[in-house]
């Protein structure tokens, strides 16, 4: 999750990647910071549920 929240890199474009994605996209593209903040505000124990399930001891900021 910590790379998430960094800046977003510029990535290679897969334009088949990404239409895929707009056409079964159910809300707009946004950034990563902006989609784990929301995440964050709905579940108060995301970064801890994520730390779990990667076997990660302890949280990472």
């Amino acid at each position: 999750m910590e790379a998430a929240l960094n800046e977003e890199p510029e990535a290679p474009h897969d334009a088949a990647l990404a239409d895929l994605a707009e056409r079964h996209a159910t809300t707009p593209r946004k950034p990563a910071r902006e989609v784990i903040t929301e995440a964050q505000d709905e579940f108060a124990t995301l970064v801890e549920d994520l730390d779990e399930l990667c076997r990660l001891p302890g949280r990472i900021d």
